[in-house]
Parts: C-alpha cells; structure tokens; sequence
C-alpha cells in the first residue's frame, strides 16, 4: 500500500515536471541579449534620433536582462489597436526599443487570441510615448501589445545604467 503511494506520488511529479518543461520549450516571443538593440527617439518636432545599445563589458546585465524581460511581457498579449490606441498626432514625443537579428528569428505570437508564426528580422516597441506598449514587427505590421507598468521604470535603469557607464 505504502509503495503504491510512492509510486503514484513518482508518477504525478514525473508528469508535472515533464509539462512544466515542455511549456518552456515553446517558441514564445523572448527577446534575448543575441540581438542587437537600438534605442529610436523622435521629438515633439518631428527630429528622430538613434542611439545603438551597447553596455560595456562590466555592466551589471542584469539591468538589460530585466529591460528584455519586462518588453517580453508587453509582447505575450498582442491585438489589433482600435483606433483610440493609435495617435493621429504628428508633434509628439516618443521612444521605441528596436531589436534587429542578424538571422530571422522564429515567433510564436498570441494576436486577438490566434496564434501567429513569424520569422522576424525586426521588432520596435513604444517604451515612452502617446502608445505605450505599441509593436512593430518587421516594421509593417503594427499591434498593441499589454499593458505594463513596469516597462518604463525597467526602460529608465536601463538608461542610467548607459549613461552612467559612458559618462565614466
């Protein structure tokens, strides 16, 4: 009696262990530290700027890890914006993360609750701005992704953490 508990206990932690694995195995959308990161800064006249992201080797990656970490959340929950969540204003402010691979990366996105693959070369999402949380992918295809308030606090070490080290 005893040893069929055990074994039934065995079983259940071998077949939950075996689903937890196969969930994280999926190709969810994770942006990662292989591609390469440009900060896009548009000004309320309309000046756009690019600044490449480059922290120097005994940066603390934690802080970008976190950054990478907090855009990914954004990018778990994708819908088609309506037209109250895209800004018609030209004379706006912003600041876009984009991240360019040197190899298509294949995606699994969730987009109005259907599943989308894409092999994606480039994608821009709005950390400050009239949309937060706006997505760019491959720079044609324009979603909004969820909503999350640790974005631009993430966004905003991630700067100090960059300036801090180039004013060294």
């Amino acid at each position: 009696m005893l040893r069929r508990k055990i074994s039934m206990f065995g079983l259940t932690l071998a077949i939950l262990f075996t689903s937890l694995f196969l969930n994280g195995c999926s190709p969810k959308p994770f942006l990662t530290q292989d591609g390469t990161y440009v900060i896009l800064s548009v000004s309320p006249t309309g000046m756009n700027q690019s600044e490449l992201l480059e922290l120097p080797w005994n940066t603390n990656m934690a802080v970008l890890q976190k950054f990478l970490l907090e855009a990914s959340f954004v990018l778990s929950d994708l819908h088609t914006p309506s037209p109250s969540e895209t800004s018609t204003e030209t004379l706006v402010k912003a600041t876009k993360i984009q991240a360019n691979f040197p190899q298509p990366k294949r995606m699994k996105f969730m987009v109005d609750n259907h599943t989308l693959n894409l092999d994606v070369q480039s994608i821009q999402i709005e950390v400050e701005g009239p949309n937060v949380g706006q997505v760019i992918i491959n720079q044609t295809i324009i979603l909004q992704g969820l909503e999350n308030p640790n974005l631009q606090p993430a966004f905003q070490e991630l700067l100090d953490a960059l300036h801090n080290n180039k004013a060294k």
